[in-house]
């Protein structure tokens, strides 16, 4: 028998071939990449720039852009106070408010609203309103004298509101509007 002596076994022939034809395809494509040059694209969105470095590879490049917005503030300015001209002035600013304004009063357990929580009320649409009025404690003795409507007997004390006008004054009662004089001042 005569034993042949091989140098490489047929599947190192295909091993060597496949790394043969990786190389030459490797300086094939190093020597393509050697010739291209690095270009620059601009794109139309004014907030990012973009720049071809290499094949296959982009840089983004990201702006600040400035915004305007246009923001609608509200500022309340203070208002010159003054008293009501006469009491013809004094109903009509009521019925208007009356009829503009609508008060809620949600109880939670435990709070109650009575007659000072209306007259705080209407003294801050009156100051709201530009004009001064104030907030008055009086006695049930005085408010049944001054007005219509009476007070049961077991309330003490009534919060209400009171304006000037020349040399008078006058009471209202929040809840109702109603108009009472209380006083002439000179």
């Amino acid at each position: 028998m005569v034993n042949k002596m091989k140098w490489f076994p047929p599947r190192m022939y295909t091993v060597l071939a496949a790394l043969f034809a990786v190389a030459v395809l490797n300086i094939f494509l190093s020597i393509g990449q050697a010739t291209i040059k690095p270009q620059t694209i601009t794109v139309t969105e004014p907030v990012v720039n973009c720049q071809l470095l290499k094949s296959h590879t982009v840089q983004y490049v990201e702006k600040p852009v400035t915004v305007v917005e246009y923001i609608e503030r509200t500022q309340k300015m203070p208002v010159e106070l003054r008293d009501f001209s006469d009491t013809g002035e004094l109903k009509q600013w009521l019925v208007e408010v009356g009829m503009n304004t609508t008060t809620t009063y949600f109880q939670s357990p435990g709070v109650t609203i009575d007659c000072d929580d209306y007259a705080l009320d209407m003294q801050h649409k009156a100051l709201a309103d530009g004009y001064i009025m104030s907030f008055e404690i009086i006695s049930i003795s005085e408010y049944n004298a001054v007005f219509k409507s009476k007070l049961p007997s077991g309330q003490s004390l009534h919060a209400i509101n009171l304006v000037i006008i020349g040399n008078d004054a006058y009471y209202i009662e929040p809840q109702t509007n109603e108009i009472g004089f209380a006083v002439h001042l000179d």
